[in-house]
């Protein structure tokens, strides 16, 4: 009975040591500026936050909020074939971007018009905003995100410590309940 206690109280720890080691989301801020109206800026601005998971080099975005056209964000959604994708290490969108739906009803769409894995990205003009629903239009700006945080991974020894203390414990508890 002992045993089987301490057993319980041991997983505990171990699973929470692992738990780091799941994709986990993190929260974005962003924000769109229009080039110049000579240029075809963007229809639209906006800013807010985005959450994201990291899927092993494209993060898939979950959610996002703030403020764009001087309307409150309420979701994401598929317009213009929108496949929601970040790729923090190149160009932050893909060609086919982030869309989202206002309260207003006017659905955006934010895209890059290069590829994930170009590093040469010209200043100004680099994103392009297709809008729908009650609002319609094209402009080109610029698209800016933070990066995240980075993530927390325990080091190798680190699991190895926490694993050998606890390999001594159960020892301990194994030699405590056979002499009792």
């Amino acid at each position: 009975m002992l045993f089987a206690r301490s057993l319980r109280l041991a997983v505990l720890p171990l699973a929470l040591a692992f738990t780091s080691l799941v994709a986990h989301a993190d929260t974005f801020d962003w924000s769109l500026s229009p080039a110049s109206p000579s240029n075809g800026g963007f229809v639209e601005s906006g800013s807010g936050t985005l959450t994201a998971t990291d899927t092993g080099g494209q993060w898939v975005i979950n959610s996002i909020s703030g403020i764009f056209g001087g309307s409150t964000i309420t979701g994401l959604t598929s317009f213009d074939g929108s496949d929601n994708l970040l790729f923090p290490a190149s160009t932050f969108l893909d060609g086919d971007g982030i869309a989202f739906e206002t309260a207003n009803g006017t659905e955006a769409d934010i895209f890059s018009f290069f590829s994930p894995g170009t590093k040469d990205i010209p200043a100004g003009n680099n994103y392009g905003e297709e809008l729908g629903g009650t609002a319609s239009g094209f402009g080109v700006g610029t698209l800016s995100l933070t990066d995240p945080p980075a993530a927390t991974t325990p080091e190798p020894s680190a699991l190895i410590l926490c694993a050998t203390g606890m390999l001594g414990a159960a020892g301990a508890l194994r030699r405590r309940y056979l002499n009792s």
